[in-house]
């Protein structure tokens, strides 16, 4: 166990980082598990260690531990962190401590070190070419595990500064791409294992970003996570490091790569651990640089600017959507585009830096996109089917039924169904009930889309389908039920015995009341349910459309009638069912239970109408059926946005 050290005492003490090596950072007590490489160009090294809290002897747990020259990338680090805590701008991880030491990093083994299979870096430099000499074998002294690949090294090391001397290895990340997820092979600089002599570094300490939470995780492809692609979540992700980025940009720095095996996502805001990858505005880097998220100006040693920072998220994008790398000189795999997405990814892609977004155009492009995903996770499906029936007294049809789609601006999906019952004899039900439909249907939407304004708007359609019939129709009248769906809340109006039913669960519940004669003395309790069945004015109603001139207040049934809420909150796979009389006083609520669990949507309906008409269907029959669904939009389903932007409107008659 090595002794404690701290820059502050004053003692040219040799700190030895090597495994199970103990030592403090401040208030922690560090002892070093593991080796995990050079995850960038510059000359860095990445331990994972475990820590303990020596002040508040807090449980053990892990962390990473970085260990570079105090000018080099950890000191830009500290800089940018102090900039953007000024700014009070979160999403880095804290650090745990900091401490300047004269260290020497001991790894044992004569053989060059790789970057081991736990974080891979993606950078390297342009400038080495390494052909010759392999190394088959490693002695692996000090107890690290390391992965072995063949490495070669050319003269041209000699034209290297000293504190530049290091051993370049083509690391062979894996034999196939299920073994390296997908990282194309990579050179990084890799120190002799006992050539690093004792200098002075800065240490930083922060806690050890699971690896399961990590970005790296996410770019695991499918055919491996058995995870599907995530349309919105990717957006989401790449609309937050854009954010990030917009921010350090503001500080005067520009992030020009990324090590996703340091960034955590599975928490609300993106956590970033190293910010090394970030470096100040205009500079000019020693050395041209190359890697997977860095834009191929960097190989010419351009000066450092945000745009360079858009073509890496665009990569980031690209890599989290279609989990591949991008094909030389392209931005598509030759798999199916999508709209938008595919624009977005051509610009923040292009070879020339002045045709990209810069980040603040890009992160409002990546917000709408995601706006537009999110949309297609909800959709509706839709059966109907209207029967005349079986009775030689009714010839017409006086049930009708509507249903419409739209897309709103603020990208929600709209759905609006309607089911109405004429009555008045010969056609005069049948125009009531067509007019109300259409009337419903010709409306102007709402012009806000919040409960209460919608509410009112069900309540003014209400009132011009009444005024409609009124003059349509002399002695006839209608039932009207209808269900407004706007993303995931339903509301209803209704008037009449017509009903609407929500499925859940294996349950139903009603949602609309019956408004007739045997329902007002069911809730007085002058009759029961039973004796309801059977009464003899069970077809007498107490309210319909078209029997007064104007509507009075409360006439219409909404949620207010029942409920403080103005909306039923819908979940995954429910059902709405609406249906006139002729369904419900043949088929029970149990039988519709069962229907609805083991058929699919329109089987179900069909089957529902079959059986009324097995049941000698006296009456008109409708019934209107939609089934709500949440579900990811994933890459294949892309067309879905466009879809989905188009507005429909479609009429049908029963």
């Amino acid at each position: 166990m090595m002794s404690p050290l701290s820059s502050s005492t004053g003692i040219n003490q040799e700190l030895v980082i090597e495994k199970n090596a103990c030592f403090q950072i401040g208030r922690w007590q560090v002892e070093v598990l593991s080796y995990l490489g050079l995850l960038t160009f510059e000359e860095i090294h990445y331990f994972k260690v475990k820590i303990q809290d020596l002040e508040q002897d807090e449980s053990v747990s892990e962390g990473l531990l970085r260990v570079g020259a105090v000018d080099g990338g950890l000191g830009r680090e500290l800089k940018l962190r102090q900039a953007l805590q000024e700014a009070k701008i979160a999403m880095m991880a804290g650090l745990l401590g900091q401490t300047v030491e004269a260290v020497k990093i001991n790894l044992g083994s004569p053989t060059s070190h790789q970057v081991s299979s736990e974080l891979v870096g993606e950078a390297l430099i342009n400038e080495v070419d390494p052909t010759s000499n392999p190394i088959t074998e490693s002695n692996n002294e000090d107890g690290f595990d390391h992965p072995i690949a063949e490495s070669n090294n050319e003269d041209r090391l000699d034209q290297l500064s000293d504190s530049e001397i290091a051993s370049y290895t083509e690391v062979s990340l894996a034999d196939s791409p299920e073994e390296n997820d997908y990282l194309p092979e990579e050179y990084h600089p890799s120190k002799q294992a006992i050539a690093d002599s004792t200098e002075r570094k800065l240490m930083l300490l922060t806690r050890f970003c699971d690896e399961s939470e990590t970005l790296k995780a996410h770019l695991i492809p499918s055919s491996q996570s058995g995870a599907a692609v995530d349309l919105e979540k990717s957006l989401l992700l790449s609309g937050q490091i854009c954010q990030f980025f917009q921010y350090v940009h503001q500080q005067g720095w520009c992030f020009i790569h990324l090590l996703p095996e340091t960034i955590e996502i599975d928490t609300p805001v993106v956590q970033f651990y190293d910010l090394t990858s970030a470096y100040p505005v205009g500079d000019l880097l020693s050395t041209g640089l190359e890697g997977v998220f860095c834009a191929p100006e960097l190989a010419g040693k351009r000066p450092v600017n945000e745009l360079m920072s858009s073509y890496t998220i665009g990569v980031l994008l690209y890599q989290l959507l279609y989990q591949q790398p991008i094909p030389v000189g392209q931005t598509q795999p030759g798999l199916r585009p999508m709209p938008l997405i595919h624009q977005l990814l051509k610009i923040c892609l292009s070879a020339l830096p002045e045709e990209r977004f810069s980040l603040e155009q890009l992160r409002d492009r990546l917000l709408s996109a995601r706006k537009l995903a999110s949309v297609s996770k909800i959709q509706w499906q839709v059966a109907s089917r209207s029967t005349v029936g079986l009775s030689i007294d009714r010839l017409h049809n006086e049930d009708n039924y509507g249903i419409c789609q739209h897309q709103l601006s603020n990208a929600e999906p709209l759905i609006l169904a309607i089911v109405a019952d004429g009555m008045g004899g010969m056609a005069q039900g049948e125009v009531a009930s067509e007019q109300a439909v259409q009337t419903v249907l010709a409306a102007e939407l709402p012009s806000q889309f919040d409960p209460q304004g919608c509410v009112s708007w069900l309540e003014s359609v209400f009132q011009q389908a009444n005024e409609a019939i009124a003059q349509a129709v002399r002695d006839g009248g209608t039932t009207l039920s209808l269900v407004l769906g706007i993303a995931q809340d339903l509301m209803i109006a209704h008037v009449g015995d017509s009903r609407i039913y929500l499925l859940r669960q294996d349950e139903i519940y009603q949602l609309s009341e019956d408004h007739s004669l045997v329902a007002t003395l069911v809730n007085s309790g002058q009759i029961t349910i039973e004796e309801s069945l059977e009464h003899p004015d069970r077809n007498i109603l107490t309210k319909s459309l078209g029997s007064k001139p104007r509507l009075s207040g409360g006439y219409v049934q909404t949620h207010n009638s029942w409920n403080q809420e103005l909306s039923t909150p819908l979940e995954n796979g429910d059902i709405v069912l609406l249906c006139s009389d002729g369904v419900w006083d043949l088929i029970s609520n149990p039988e519709l239970v069962r229907i609805f669990t083991h058929h699919s949507l329109q089987e179900a309906v069909d089957q529902t109408i079959d059986q009324v008409l097995d049941a000698g269907a006296p009456d008109n029959a409708t019934l209107v059926a939609l089934k709500f669904r949440v579900y990811p939009q994933t890459l294949e389903e892309g067309e879905n946005v466009t879809f989905l932007m188009e507005k429909s409107r479609t009429s049908i008659r029963g």
